[in-house]
């Protein structure tokens, strides 16, 4: 992937507004606003073509140089939130926030689970109850993907825990350290095996009442 700091996105402000946009997005070009710290939001457009282009060679949380209007002096932005059409997926509109390189800033990383489970050779299965973690960093130092290695799941009932992760230095889990992230469990038992179970269970208490029944009979008869 390229460094991102060699990318500039070009974005213009925007003066169309409400729901005026829908003719923005029909001509090719995405809605969104800018804001920092301190600041006040700025509306802006970028072509879709242009998002593509720099968000197809940087990672999700990377920083990126923003120029408005052409001009030379970029700002450095990240990607805060994507609105997307529920049916389509078409992008709808895009929130960028000015960052101070120096100061830390809250964002999610997504959970990729990496590795083999012993538990899942013996018939279990790994399932991963935990799918983004909350971060603190510095912008350039802040994580799209944390990796977990679910080779460490040797038994059923393990699990990874938010504690156990390895981070980026100068990186801060936010999300509680006892959530469980992936967990080995056990094989289920089928429907058939299910069944099988029940109908041992009926023929044992049939074969108890028949003993009793036969014992009642016997005691009977010896009055």
């Amino acid at each position: 992937m390229s460094d991102a700091a060699e990318l500039v996105l070009q974005a213009e402000t925007r003066a169309v507004l409400g729901k005026k946009v829908k003719q923005l997005r029909r001509d090719g070009w995405v809605p969104g606003n800018v804001y920092g710290r301190r600041q006040e939001s700025r509306a802006i457009q970028t072509e879709l073509a242009e998002i593509q282009r720099v968000f197809g060679a940087v990672d999700r949380n990377a920083v990126v140089s923003m120029s408005i209007d052409g001009t030379s002096e970029t700002i450095p932005v990240v990607l805060r939130e994507i609105q997307r059409h529920p049916v389509t997926r078409n992008l709808l509109h895009l929130d960028f926030y000015q960052v101070d390189l120096t100061r830390r800033i809250h964002s999610e990383a997504r959970l990729l689970l990496i590795g083999d489970s012993e538990a899942v050779s013996m018939g279990g299965t790994v399932v991963q109850s935990l799918e983004h973690l909350v971060l603190e960093a510095l912008p350039t130092d802040m994580p799209s993907v944390i990796e977990v290695d679910i080779s460490v799941l040797d038994d059923f009932g393990h699990s990874v825990l938010v504690r156990d992760l390895t981070l980026p230095d100068g990186v801060i889990a936010l999300t509680d350290e006892a959530v469980a992230v992936a967990t080995a469990l056990a094989p289920r038992v089928t429907e058939e095996e299910e069944e099988a179970e029940e109908l041992a269970a009926e023929e044992a208490l049939l074969e108890e009442a028949e003993t009793e029944g036969e014992e009642a009979a016997d005691e009977e008869e010896s009055r």
